[in-house]
């Protein structure tokens, strides 16, 4: 399938795991955050370029400290679409469908998990979260099976938040709230339109903006839901992918084999 850019793109939005870095834990590689910034530097500089920001499950804090290393300038999505940061102001804005009543369930959903999975030994929370919750699993523990563990610890909480599944740990969302609903959030807010945007993703959380965007794409190491779904899938993996893409955006056609 050859996937030609029919709008110059003008902002390409990209996963933080398994795009940006290797993932959770792993040390990160700053010639890739260097290369980024290299591109947002000469968006900078010339409007005809696409800038980067990023699209993330991961906190505020990290996602602001990322954006500063890639150079960003325009808002980046954290908690799944739970908030946007703009960097030029630097202000945070929480998703408009996030309520008092969202944030009291929240805390019913908070205390379920905390006696259905944690006290159970079979996952933990990663701390530093305000509108949504991350579990990772224990050992003896795949990803798969916490899932159905946290789906039915939801079940009472099931009008207020979803379990979502990513490569790593289970995302627990507002109910309406994912990286689909932030970035359409984000393309309203900077008045792109997503015919504009590209997209970067690797697990199939992130099908939800993938499948919105007007060009999308994913590195080698991307779940095969991920690959059948985008229109151009790196030969490389992680960040060295990522950076392929980057580069084959500002050319402005490819196809799923890499050819121009």
């Amino acid at each position: 399938m050859t996937k030609r850019i029919e709008q110059p793109l003008r902002l390409i939005v990209v996963d933080v795991d398994g795009c940006l870095t290797r993932g959770e834990a792993q040390p990160l590689d700053f010639r890739v955050l260097e290369r980024v910034a290299e591109f947002n530097a000469r968006a900078r500089e010339n409007p005809a370029l696409p800038a980067v920001t990023l699209c993330t499950g991961r906190q505020q804090p990290y996602v602001e400290v990322l954006m500063q290393a890639i150079g960003a300038f325009w808002p980046g999505i954290y908690e799944n679409g739970g908030g946007l940061y703009f960097p030029q102001t630097y202000r945070f804005v929480e998703n408009p469908l996030i309520t008092a009543e969202t944030r009291e369930a929240l805390e019913r959903v908070k205390k379920t998990l905390r006696e259905e999975v944690v006290e159970a030994g079979v996952g933990y929370f990663q701390p530093g979260k305000e509108v949504s919750l991350s579990l990772y699993p224990l050992p003896g523990t795949s990803v798969r099976q916490l899932r159905r563990r946290v789906e039915e610890a939801l079940r009472p909480h099931a009008a207020w938040y979803v379990a979502e599944e990513s490569a790593t740990c289970i995302n627990v969302i507002p109910r309406g709230v994912d990286k689909g609903n932030g970035v359409r959030w984000l393309s309203e807010e900077t008045g792109v339109p997503l015919s504009q945007i590209g997209g970067v993703g690797d697990s199939s959380s992130d099908l939800t903006f993938l499948t919105l965007v007007g060009f999308a794409a994913a590195p080698a190491n991307a779940a095969p839901e991920v690959k059948e779904r985008v229109h151009y899938v790196s030969p490389f993996e992680n960040g060295e992918g990522l950076v392929d893409i980057l580069e084959r955006c500002v050319a402005g056609s490819v196809d799923k084999e890499g050819r121009m």
